[in-house]
């Protein structure tokens, strides 16, 4: 089993993370002055150009997939080390 280090992991599990955010997002549907959220977490439809939606977004919609990489990341970097060294005692 290769070790990722604990930047690459982080990286691609936020991508992963957003991307699923990003995915969710696009096949819910919006009508203008909805909210999908709370808080930090929203998005909102905010004026309708053409026939598209422009919406405003929460801050959360970022920083949500970079806790989910930052916690994900660390948990699997404590179970490698725990795992390696229960493994060489």
């Amino acid at each position: 089993m290769t070790k990722l280090s604990f930047s690459k992991l982080f990286v691609s599990i936020s991508v992963i993370s957003l991307f699923a955010i990003m995915v969710y997002l696009n096949v819910s549907t919006l009508d203008l002055n909805e909210t999908i959220g709370s808080g930090l977490f929203y998005l909102k439809g905010y004026y309708e150009e053409g026939n598209m939606i422009v919406t405003e977004q929460g801050i959360g919609v970022i920083t949500l997939p970079l806790a989910i990489g930052l916690v994900a990341s660390a948990i699997i970097k404590i179970v490698q080390h725990y795992k390696f060294t229960s493994f060489t005692n």
